[in-house]
């Protein structure tokens, strides 16, 4: 069977983050603004993982595997796409002109679909709800599936082949300044979260899964063997929850002697100087991590364990000297912030002054707890605006246009100090 991957995309969208109901990068009208972003999707394009492991799955079994980006297919059997929040209308244009000039069968993955099948149910043939490898394992030819199909979350991980990025123009992928050696792609070496942040939608799938140190390594060899990977990103949201896990996996890129550069997403209290050391001999560059907002008290009303300020300010330090680039989140608009506890958030990571920072709006997203909890004041219609850079419910405190001027402020000001300018310019000259 010859199976379609549709990709519909515009330059800046992130479908594989968000958990996988993606998101963009909107900062704002202004001249400022506009350069801005400019400047971060220049050095930006990726993979949906998704795909990759589905292909894997497909070829495996026997089909033939073919990716389109904003293209409708042309003698395929079956076509699959991974339904996003953030491109929405679009997405649905693309399912009703597949079914207008085609008659090709058409499933829906992803977890927007799963969460909201009643929003997709007449663009398509089948909808698979939850992790699609499971159920799409099982697809034998355009017929096996219809309606809504429950796919079980992969709970051994390393069972699952490694993505196939052959189907992926691997050579134009980077994620630049971040990661500055490519072809880059992402890697996954968990799922979900053991944490409990109402707002999260890491969980939505299913619990917190690991693959074994050695699965991963494996993984490594095989993608810079086989397709010349130089850097890679770990998808997962925590990666050193499991700070033995940790451990291995970067004693065992060095112990293989793999010339790798690359970074993760993780929180600052499950890093210490000691694992920071032994990651960066390995090949780590850069972390993200969650500082969300600079009240404790906010943070805890989200269910967010916040993290010490002394030692989220040693960490960071100690990246700073060791040449380990940091990327800070920022949440604006969560429950109990006001006007000043969001500028004491921007001072906050001002005075922090990590490589990169941004600021989104905080954004229930569907499936999540927080989205139950807030569903009553939603006003959007528009789920594409469901983004991170849209005010989308009716906060307590303060309007959604302010949320919007406050979020642009906050990113605008961050980038044009002239303290970060100098800063950034001696890094790169470094």
């Amino acid at each position: 069977m010859k199976i379609a991957l549709i990709n519909i995309q515009i330059k800046g969208d992130n479908k594989d983050y968000n958990a996988g109901f993606g998101t963009t990068f909107q900062v704002g009208n202004s001249l400022a603004a506009r350069i801005l972003k400019k400047i971060r999707l220049s050095g930006e394009e990726f993979p949906l993982i998704s795909y990759g492991y589905l292909a894997a799955i497909f070829k495996k079994n026997g089909h033939i595997v073919k990716i389109f980006t904003n293209e409708i297919p042309d003698g395929f059997d079956l076509a699959i796409m991974h339904c996003s929040l953030i491109r929405n209308k679009l997405e649905v244009d693309f399912l009703r002109r597949i079914r207008e000039k085609t008659n090709i069968k058409i499933g829906l993955i992803g977890p927007f679909p799963s969460v909201k099948p009643e929003l997709f149910l007449n663009y398509a043939d089948f909808i698979i709800s939850g992790e699609p490898e499971d159920a799409s394992s099982k697809i034998k030819d355009q017929y096996s599936l219809s309606g809504i199909i429950e796919s079980r979350p992969v709970m051994d991980l390393d069972a699952l082949p490694f993505p196939d990025w052959s189907v992926f123009p691997v050579k134009k992928f980077g994620y630049r300044p971040t990661i500055t050696r490519r072809p880059f792609i992402f890697l996954q070496s968990s799922r979900s979260c053991s944490y409990v942040c109402n707002y999260c939608p890491y969980k939505v799938f299913g619990p917190y899964r690991e693959r074994s140190p050695g699965n991963v390594i494996e993984e490594i060899e095989h993608i810079v063997k086989k397709y010349g990977i130089r850097g890679f990103m770990f998808r997962d949201p925590c990666f050193s929850l499991n700070k033995k896990r940790a451990i291995d996996i970067a004693e065992g890129i060095i112990k293989k002697g793999i010339n790798v550069e690359w970074g993760c997403e993780t929180r600052l209290d499950n890093l210490d100087p000691e694992l920071l050391e032994l990651m960066f001999k390995s090949g780590l560059r850069a972390i993200k991590v969650g500082i969300e907002s600079a009240s404790s008290d906010i943070l805890r009303k989200q269910n967010r364990k916040p993290v010490g300020l002394s030692h989220q300010e040693k960490i960071i330090q100690f990246c700073r000297k060791r040449g380990i680039r940091v990327i800070a989140f920022y949440i604006i608009g969560l429950e109990g912030d006001t006007r000043q506890s969001i500028m004491d958030t921007v001072k906050y990571a001002k005075r922090l002054n990590t490589d990169f920072a941004n600021f989104t709006i905080c954004t229930p997203i569907p499936g999540t707890e927080y989205y139950e909890q807030v569903k009553n004041r939603i006003y959007e219609k528009d789920w594409e605006k469901f983004d991170n850079f849209h005010s989308v419910f009716k906060h307590a405190n303060i309007s959604g246009d302010d949320l919007r001027s406050l979020q642009e402020k906050a990113i605008v000001s961050y980038y044009a100090r002239p303290k970060y300018i100098l800063e950034y310019l001696i890094r790169k000259l470094r």
